[in-house]
């Protein structure tokens, strides 16, 4: 059953030492962005993982134009073969995470967990019994973390014993990570950060200027953040909780974690992806592809950025090496 932790939270205010326009060193060549068609018109690929097979899966979550609702995971093997799989009905499947038992769950609108097999297997609902909007997820041992978009409350699921904790936190939360100190991170609905410790239940606070969107941890262990309509992307230093923010333009969204502490991540309205370093200088780019509003991404162990088309119905790579 699932277990309310209480405990009086702790509110502090980062100090953000630094406001800069990210600078470009060199760009990927045009011919390297590989375009993949979603087989379902109208389907909306928005985020999307590396699972441990090596392929990648996508949500698919949106009414297309002849008014049919898709609710879809689709599969795309390192060769861009797209298999789609019914996830559930009118259900809006939003993030996905690969459990420590192999599995995938994905959040979406009617409460559960989303419970489905890399073979495509549906599988039961996970916390029918549990009233949550779920939004972002993130895995972190046999823990996985839940954001909840209509509650001030963070939700652990854990694998192996089938539980549920909730922790209470400030104010309704959108996405949400975990660092390698088991601390968890996550962005509230407005423009707030939130770091909590799970061993205590306190929570301490970043407020920032601008609404904040995704959060991931860096390879150095930096925290990183969207400001979509900021068109900016910040760093947080989790030592001091001192805060960097870079202007990137192009309406940042989702964000990943690659080699050295850079960081790969999308821009919706310039239809590109691109590579920051810990410093704040553009490494790599793709070519722009209008209209294609480019949401979720992740990097595979090679190097190579995968990235959802979400109004282009495509999944697409920036083939930095072979």
């Amino acid at each position: 059953m699932t277990r309310r932790v209480r405990n009086l939270v702790a509110v502090a205010a980062a100090t953000v030492l630094a406001s800069t326009i990210a600078t470009s060193v060199s760009a990927a060549p045009p011919d390297k962005l590989k375009q993949f068609r979603v087989p379902t018109s109208g389907s909306s690929p928005e985020h999307i993982i590396r699972t441990a097979d090596g392929n990648f899966w996508f949500t698919e979550s949106f009414i297309n134009a002849s008014n049919t609702v898709a609710q879809n995971l689709g599969r795309i093997t390192p060769t861009g073969q797209v298999t789609e799989f019914h996830a559930c009905d009118s259900c809006f499947p939003t993030d996905l995470v690969q459990g420590s038992d192999g599995d995938l769950y994905f959040t979406k609108n009617d409460a559960p967990l989303g419970h489905l097999t890399t073979s495509g297997v549906s599988l039961p609902d996970v916390g029918e019994r549990f009233s949550f909007n779920g939004n972002g997820l993130a895995v972190s041992g046999d823990n996985i973390w839940i954001s909840d978009f209509n509650n001030a409350i963070m939700h652990r699921y854990n694998v192996a014993s089938g539980l549920f904790t909730s922790f209470t936190v400030p104010a309704p939360t959108l996405d949400v990570t975990v660092d390698a100190l088991g601390r968890v991170w996550f962005t509230h609905t407005d423009s707030r950060i939130g770091r909590l410790n799970p061993a205590t239940g306190a929570v301490t606070e970043i407020t920032l200027t601008n609404e904040v969107r995704e959060i991931n941890v860096a390879t150095d262990g930096a925290v990183w953040f969207t400001e979509r309509f900021a068109s900016q992307v910040g760093r947080i230093d989790p030592a001091t909780g001192a805060v960097t923010e870079f202007a990137v333009g192009g309406g940042p969204e989702d964000i990943a974690p690659a080699a050295g502490g850079s960081m790969w991540f999308t821009r919706t309205t310039t239809g590109d992806i691109q590579q920051i370093s810990a410093a704040g200088v553009i490494l790599n780019a793709s070519k722009a592809v209008k209209g294609t509003e480019p949401t979720g991404i992740t990097v595979a162990p090679n190097g190579n950025p995968w990235f959802a088309m979400l109004a282009a119905d495509k999944i697409a790579t920036l083939q930095l090496t072979p």
